[in-house]
């Protein structure tokens, strides 16, 4: 089980302040956590089946529309109507303000 001591550790990098009920609740929902953790890590060590680390791209492959594409040769127009751009960057309106956070 995780200690005491490393649960106040983690506290005090992450900035909370915890009450003392919560320590020992996190002591035990940390320790599960890291419990499983460790068996999701042994089983990786001893499967044949490959395992897609979670980190791998999913993007979608860019490349140009195709002819009949219902958007393109709109980029450029959307360009254009934009009201405002710097550096070839269009320019919107800040939405959250800083004192929103």
């Amino acid at each position: 089980m995780i200690s005491r001591e490393e649960i106040e550790h983690l506290a005090t990098l992450a900035r909370i302040e915890l009450r003392e009920g919560e320590v020992e609740s996190l002591q035990k929902d940390i320790s599960e956590i890291l419990e499983y953790v460790g068996q999701v890590s042994a089983v990786q060590g001893n499967t044949t089946v490959p395992i897609v680390p979670l980190n791998h791209n999913v993007m979608r492959a860019d490349v140009p529309r195709a002819d009949g594409d219902a958007l393109a040769g709109k980029e450029e127009a959307a360009r254009v109507a934009f009201p405002k751009s710097e550096n070839g960057y269009n320019v919107v309106r800040k939405i959250i303000q800083k004192d929103e956070l």
